[in-house]
C-alpha cells in the first residue's frame, strides 16, 4: 500500500473528493440491501416476518456483504489497458497473480454472508449428516448441505476471475474533460444488468457442479479431522443434489450478482465523474492550485494511478474552457513559478514523458515484425524517388505561400505518412547480461562472426547463387518449413482453441497504448496552451523554443500512429475478411490517437503560421508542417471558389 500522502499535494484533495463521491454509492448499497433482502424471502412465504427481518439482521448483513465489494473495486481498479497481447497470456497471468488472490477473497466473503442468511430459508440449514436407511456406526455426511457452502467458493473464484480477464474493473474516462452528471448515466444501463447477471448465472449453474465432482474428493479429504470429530462417516457420499435445492441455489446466486453488478456499476460512474467537484477544479481547494496540480502530473505511484489521469483531465479542461475560472488557471501557468523558474516548462515535461513512451510502445516491433516492415520501407523509399524525380519542389520559402502538390483531403481524416515521411526503424539494443572481459572477447572474435556466418548461408532471401549445394538445399527447406509453419500457424489462429492464442488488434493496440486517457489530456494540453498563449501570455512564458519542441514532440506520435496503421505488425491476427475490410484495419485506438495528434497539429500551424518561417524544426516535422499549411491553402482556396460561385 502506498504511504498517505502529503496534505498539500493533489493526491490528498482528489482524495477527499473521491471518498465523497463514493458515498452515494454506499446509499445505492442500502437500497440494493434491503431489496435483495426482501425478494429473497418471497418465495417462502411470511412476508411481514420478512420485512421484520430484514430491518433486525439481513438487510445489514448484506449491506456489510455489498460493502466488501465496493472496497475490492477502490483497492484494485485500475485506469489502464492490459499488456498481454492474447487472451490466453490474460487469463494465465490474472488467474496466477496475487491480484486475483486478494480480489477473490473480499467476493468469497461477501458471498457467504448472504449464503448465511438464506440457508434458514432451506429445509437442511442445520442437516449438515443424513440419515441412512442402512445400519452404519456413524451418520453420512448431507453431500447436499456441503455442495450449498461449496457454492458460494466457486461463484467468487468464477466471478473474479470474470472480472480480472475482461478488465471490468478498468475505469473507462475518455480523454478531454467535460461536466458530467452521474444522474444522467445512473440508470442508462440498468437493463444490461439484469441480463448481465443472467447469463453469468447461466454459466455458473451448469459449472459449479460439474467443478464441484472434480474437487468433491479433495474436500472430503482435506477435511478428514473436522469429520472425525464431528463423529460422522468418513465415506465420501455420492453426489445427492435435488433439483429445488439446484433451482433455490440458482435463485440465490442470481440476486447476489445483480447485487454485485449494481455495485460494480455504481462505482463506476461515481468514480469517473473527473476533474470538476460541481463546477470548479479539484486543485482550486488547494492555496496554490498551479503546483499542486503538477504534483499530481508528476505522482507515478501506481496506488495513485486515478488521481495522476484526474490530474492530466483537468490539466487538459484548464487548456481548452472558456470558463472564467478556468481561464483565470490557464493564465497562472503562465504566470506560475516555483523555486526553479516557471511552472510551464515543468507542465511541457511531464506531458512530453507522456507521449514519448506511448510513442516507444506504438514504434516497438518485434524481431518478425521489423522484417516485415523493412521490406515495406524499401517499397516506399522506391515510391518516394520515383515521385522526388517527376516533380521538384522549392522549399527555400515554404510557409504560407506554397501550394504545390496539396492533398484534397482533410488532415484530420487522412493517413499522412506517405505525403511527408519515410518510415524510420531504430534497432532495439540491449545490453549483454554477461560483463566478463573474456565474454566479450569471445563474442567478438567467434560468436559474431559465427552468427554473421551462419544468417548469411541460411538467409533464403539471399541472390548468392555461389553458395554450396547443400547450403542452397538449405535455405530451400527453411523456407519451405517457414511457409508450411505459418499456414498451419494461421489455420490453427482460425479455430476456436486457436482464440486463446490470437494478437487481436484490438489487444495489441491496448497493450501498446495502455493508457490512451493520459496521452490524449497531455496532447490536448500543451497544444491548447500554445495556442492560448497568445492572447492570454503576457510574460511571454511561452517562447519560439516551446513552440518548436512541442510541434517536434507531436510530429513522433503521428509518424508511430500512422506508420503502424499504414502496416500492422504481421504478429497481429486478422481473418481473411477483416484482412479486406478497410474500415477495421484503419479504426482502431492507434488510429483514434493519430487522429488527435494530427488534428492538435494542425491547429497549432494554423495558429502560429505568421511566425513558422522563425522556427528551428527538425526534418519530419518542417516536412509535416509544410504538408498542413499546404492543405489548409488548398482548403481556403477550395472555400473560396464555392463562393465565387
Amino acid at each position: 500500500m502506498a504511504p498517505a500522502p502529503n496534505p498539500s499535494t493533489y493526491q490528498s484533495y482528489f482524495g477527499k473528493v473521491l471518498a465523497k463521491r463514493l458515498r452515494y454509492v454506499h446509499n445505492i448499497n442500502v437500497l440494493v440491501a434491503i431489496s435483495a433482502s426482501i425478494t429473497l424471502r418471497i418465495p417462502y412465504g411470511q412476508f411481514w416476518w420478512n420485512l421484520l427481518f430484514t430491518f433486525v439482521y439481513r438487510a445489514p448483513v448484506i449491506f456489510v456483504a455489498l460493502l466488501l465489494i465496493k472496497q475490492a473495486r477502490a483497492k484494485f481498479s485500475t485506469v489502464e489497458y492490459s499488456s498481454h497481447k492474447t487472451l490466453g497470456a490474460q487469463i494465465y497471468h490474472t488467474l496466477f497473480s496475487v491480484q486475483y488472490l486478494k480480489n477473490t477473497i473480499f467476493y468469497l466473503l461477501s458471498g457467504y454472508f448472504i449464503h448465511l442468511i438464506f440457508i434458514f430459508q432451506l429445509p437442511f440449514a442445520y442437516d449438515y449428516y443424513s440419515l441412512s436407511k442402512e445400519y452404519r456406526k456413524n451418520p453420512l455426511i448431507n453431500d447436499e448441505w456441503v455442495f450449498y457452502w461449496f457454492y458460494p467458493l466457486f461463484l467468487s473464484g468464477f466471478y473474479s476471475a470474470h472480472h480480472l480477464i475482461f478488465q471490468r474493473n478498468r475505469l473507462n474516462f475518455q480523454y478531454g474533460a467535460s461536466k458530467l452528471r452521474p444522474e444522467d448515466s445512473l440508470l442508462s444501463k440498468v437493463p444490461s444488468l439484469f441480463r448481465n447477471a443472467l447469463a453469468l448465472n447461466i454459466i455458473v449453474a451448469i459449472l459449479a457442479p460439474i467443478a464441484y465432482l472434480a474437487v468433491k474428493p479433495v474436500i472430503y479429504k482435506s477435511n478428514i479431522v473436522l469429520i472425525l470429530i464431528l463423529g460422522l462417516d468418513t465415506s465420501i457420499p455420492s453426489f445427492n443434489v435435488s433439483w429445488s435445492t439446484l433451482f433455490s441455489i440458482s435463485f440465490l446466486t442470481y440476486h447476489i450478482l445483480l447485487a454485485w453488478e449494481f455495485v460494480n456499476y455504481a462505482f463506476n460512474v461515481y468514480a469517473t465523474i473527473g476533474c470538476l467537484d460541481g463546477k470548479k477544479p479539484i486543485s482550486t481547494y488547494s492555496a496554490d492550485p498551479i503546483n499542486t496540480l503538477l504534483s499530481g502530473l508528476r505522482n507515478v505511484d501506481p496506488e495513485y494511478q486515478l488521481s495522476r489521469l484526474t490530474a492530466f483531465q483537468e490539466l487538459s479542461y484548464i487548456a481548452t474552457t472558456n470558463d472564467p475560472e478556468g481561464v483565470k488557471l490557464r493564465t497562472a501557468i503562465y504566470n506560475a513559478r516555483s523555486r526553479r523558474g516557471f511552472i510551464w516548462p515543468a507542465i511541457l515535461d511531464e506531458c512530453s514523458l507522456i507521449i514519448k513512451e506511448t510513442t516507444a510502445r506504438v514504434n516497438y516491433r518485434s524481431a518478425s515484425d521489423l522484417k516485415v516492415l523493412k521490406q515495406n520501407q524499401l517499397t516506399i523509399k522506391e515510391e518516394l524517388r520515383s515521385s522526388s524525380s517527376s516533380k521538384h519542389v522549392d522549399e527555400s520559402d515554404i510557409f504560407g505561400n506554397s501550394i504545390l502538390g496539396s492533398p484534397s483531403k482533410s488532415p484530420l481524416t487522412q493517413n499522412t505518412l506517405r505525403n511527408y515521411s519515410e518510415i524510420d526503424t531504430k534497432k532495439n539494443t540491449s545490453p549483454s547480461i554477461f560483463n566478463n572481459k573474456w565474454y566479450k572477447f569471445a563474442d567478438t572474435q567467434f560468436f559474431i562472426p559465427l552468427k554473421a556466418a551462419l544468417s548469411s548461408a541460411l538467409d533464403v532471401n539471399s541472390s548468392n547463387n555461389k553458395a554450396h549445394p547443400i547450403i542452397i538445399k538449405l535455405r530451400k527447406a527453411i523456407e519451405s518449413i517457414t511457409k508450411q509453419y505459418k499456414v498451419y500457424n494461421d489455420r490453427f489462429l482460425s479455430t476456436n482453441i486457436g482464440i486463446f492464442f490470437r494478437t487481436t488488434l484490438k489487444r495489441d493496440t491496448e497493450s501498446r497504448v495502455i493508457n490512451a486517457v493520459n496521452f490524449g489530456n497531455a496532447t490536448i494540453a500543451i497544444s491548447n496552451l500554445l495556442m492560448h498563449s497568445i492572447e492570454e501570455d503576457k510574460n511571454g512564458t511561452i517562447t519560439n523554443s516551446h513552440i518548436c519542441d512541442v510541434l517536434n514532440l507531436l510530429e513522433k506520435p503521428i509518424r508511430a500512429t500512422s506508420n503502424y496503421t499504414d502496416y500492422l505488425p504481421d504478429s497481429v491476427f486478422l481473418s481473411g475478411a477483416q484482412k479486406r475490410d478497410k474500415r477495421l484495419t484503419k479504426n482502431h485506438l492507434i488510429a483514434v490517437l493519430h487522429d488527435l495528434a494530427m488534428s492538435e497539429f494542425y491547429q497549432i500551424c494554423i495558429k502560429f503560421n505568421y511566425k513558422l518561417n522563425d522556427l528551428v524544426l527538425n526534418a519530419r516535422a518542417y516536412k509535416l508542417a509544410k504538408w498542413v499549411i499546404d492543405v489548409a491553402i488548398a482548403d481556403q482556396q477550395q472555400q473560396h471558389i464555392k463562393v465565387g460561385l
